[in-house]
């Protein structure tokens, strides 16, 4: 994959930070392998890589692992 779907711009391949819901938890992940959309910014993860995100949550959170905690701000809407 060398295009992007959306607007054809050229795709690099990055590090980035995401955040998954997980039943009513919010996981944060760093350092996601990912290929960017240099115009528009669309991410496309492979999908090697979005079966190692769910495993990751998934094991951590099945061996109680300790979580570094963020502050996320909340809106109602």
């Amino acid at each position: 994959m060398n295009e992007c779907y959306v607007c054809a711009g050229k795709l690099k391949k990055q590090k980035v930070d995401i955040a998954r819901y997980w039943g009513k938890d919010l996981i944060a992940l760093n350092d996601v392998p990912a290929l960017i959309c240099q115009k528009c910014g669309e991410r496309y993860f492979e999908a090697k890589v979005s079966s190692q995100i769910d495993q990751k949550i998934k094991l951590a959170l099945e061996r109680n692992a300790k979580f570094e905690r963020i502050e996320v701000p909340l809106v109602q809407f």
